[in-house]
């Protein structure tokens, strides 16, 4: 383990807070320069073990406290709060030599921040290196996708968010089939597990697409050509890439529904403006679980 000032060169190396495993109250910047352990390494897999920084300010969900910033390869948004078990994938760059500086920066009042980021360096012929555009990738048939600083309570959708999604589809799997996730927390079926616009404090139903009352202009998911499951077919199959809202569904709704696409690669999209009050209020983010649909199945 290392932390603050140090050059991490070795596969699997973790980057801590100072102090750690005790938790890190103090100010400042702690940085780790990341290299290439050799010319092979096309990636950086940052797996946040622990992440718990500051959240975002309560009005428009902003990084202004605390703030978890990579600079040197891909563009990364800047994330704060608690990602515990979510990861990066970091571009390498192509020379041996490229420096990646991975940075906590914390001010405020006092918190009891921890951080634990695990670094893998993912080999260019590696199969778990990812697609280019992607600052997530999942493999497996089945998994799940959180966005940063997600959860039903205690959590807030982080503005300024703008990043690729990506699962590898697996052989002999066509489809792929999103639902978003359990709410234990949930009261009288309002659950937060899918609230990306409105005031999630009320129920508010899907929306869908780019134009029209029910559209998504600032806050939204991509799932290109995403249609509900098991709906009747009554005509032309009816798709939508964007979603928002308060539920996940592909049609304007206050009931959530599965959601498949038969598009390949399955990539997502995620994006937030800056911009939450007035009109939306308390949104949590999401949490999706996936399965891949195998080539054999009619994905009706």
């Amino acid at each position: 383990m290392v932390s603050c000032g140090s050059t991490i060169r070795e596969n699997g190396t973790y980057f801590v807070n100072n102090g750690y495993p005790e938790p890190f109250e103090g100010t400042g910047s702690c940085q780790a320069t990341l290299l290439k352990a050799n010319q092979d390494v096309c990636q950086f897999r940052l797996e946040f073990a622990q992440l718990n920084l500051v959240g975002p300010e309560e009005v428009n969900h902003i990084c202004n406290t605390d703030q978890f910033i990579v600079s040197g390869g891909n563009p990364v948004p800047t994330i704060c709060g608690n990602s515990m078990g979510n990861h990066m994938y970091i571009d390498a760059g192509a020379g041996i030599d490229n420096p990646i500086t991975v940075s906590v920066v914390t001010s405020g009042s006092s918190f009891q921040r921890n951080w634990k980021i695990r670094v893998l360096q993912i080999p260019c012929t590696s199969l778990n290196r990812a697609e280019n555009g992607c600052l997530q990738y999942f493999t497996g048939v089945a998994g799940q996708i959180l966005s940063f600083n997600y959860d039903p309570t205690t959590g807030a959708q982080l503005s300024n968010q703008d990043y690729g999604i990506c699962i590898r589809a697996e052989r002999n799997f066509c489809g792929i089939q999103y639902t978003q996730c359990p709410d234990p927390t949930a009261v009288n079926n309002l659950t937060q597990s899918f609230t990306l616009s409105g005031n999630s404090r009320s129920r508010v139903p899907a929306m869908v697409g780019t134009s029209g009352a029910n559209s998504c202009q600032a806050d939204y998911l991509i799932i290109p050509m995403a249609s509900n499951v098991g709906r009747p077919i009554t005509g032309a199959t009816t798709t939508v890439d964007r979603i928002c809202g308060g539920v996940l569904s592909a049609e304007v709704s206050t009931l959530p529904s599965s959601v498949k696409t038969n598009v390949k690669p399955f990539d997502l999209w995620f994006h937030t403006d800056g911009v939450e009050a007035p009109n939306d209020s308390d949104n949590k983010g999401f949490c999706l679980n996936y399965i891949q649909l195998p080539c054999s199945s009619t994905l009706s």
